[in-house]
């Protein structure tokens, strides 16, 4: 199915939207013709993003959030669904990274990973569903990563959380589907975003995203498309789907080479 078909007219809240993956999820929903209310905490950058989009002005809407306040996150919602008369599309997307080795990690970094990238989707859902419900269908999008599909190694908080969200979308899914209320969650790869810079607690700092990531514009398409198929997981890019597919049916190899880059990334560590 064609996005521009799917999206069109249609009422879509996306959190996380003021950079990478949920600032381009924003600009092709726009472009095929949705009405997007554009969520974040970071007031500054989402007013930036808003601006860049004002061709759409009618359309988009921005709303400062945070995703670890449910309050927020239940008034963002309620009032996108009442502006534009039902919620069609949540695309719960906030969400932080969190390399790092296990003996660094506090009970504070582990609070923060959870409040944001797992309470923050449940606040989401908990909010969508009854009105959801209430108009006959809709559909949840949550992200999640690779890493919620394959154990990286030296991201034992950051897996947590992911391995988490898709859990709990293939739960929803297969719970929700008979009443006509769609689940995917997407599970990227790399992708270039102000997330490689962004640690789970402290100041950011600029950081390259690596070589190897893709366009978040490029993501957007492929998450989209997903979306419109009604896809339960999507993966992306095609590399990320042959190491899923791999993993699940290769796994001594799979751990093998899991095993290796584990132990490359404590001889960098050590070397620092």
């Amino acid at each position: 199915m064609q996005i521009e078909e799917y999206f069109r007219n249609k009422g879509c809240v996306v959190t996380g939207a003021a950079s990478g993956i949920g600032l381009a999820i924003s600009e092709v929903l726009l472009q095929a013709g949705a009405v997007v209310f554009m969520a974040d905490r970071d007031t500054k950058m989402l007013a930036s993003a808003v601006d860049e989009l004002a061709a759409h002005a009618g359309r988009v809407h921005s709303v400062n959030v945070d995703v670890t306040n449910p309050e927020q996150v239940k008034q963002l919602i309620q009032d996108a669904a009442s502006r534009h008369g039902r919620l069609d599309f949540l695309f719960n997307n906030a969400g932080i990274g969190g390399g790092m080795p296990i003996g660094e990690a506090t009970i504070e970094h582990w609070r923060r990973i959870i409040d944001i990238n797992l309470w923050g989707v449940i606040y989401g859902v908990h909010a969508a569903i009854p009105i959801m419900r209430h108009q006959g269908g809709g559909h949840i999008i949550n992200t999640a990563s690779l890493s919620g599909l394959i154990p990286i190694p030296f991201q034992a908080l950051y897996n947590t959380t992911k391995y988490a969200v898709v859990g709990f979308s293939e739960s929803l899914r297969l719970e929700l589907v008979d009443e006509g209320i769609q689940v995917s969650v997407v599970c990227p790869s790399a992708v270039v975003s102000r997330i490689w810079g962004t640690p789970i607690i402290g100041e950011r700092q600029e950081v390259k995203s690596p070589d190897y990531a893709i366009p978040s514009e490029e993501a957007a398409q492929s998450i989209l498309v997903g979306v419109a198929n009604k896809r339960g997981i999507i993966v992306l890019p095609e590399y990320a789907v042959q190491m899923w597919l791999q993993y699940r049916t290769s796994r001594e190899s799979s751990e093998k080479l899991l095993l290796n880059m584990a132990r490359e990334r404590r001889k960098a560590l050590q070397s620092t």
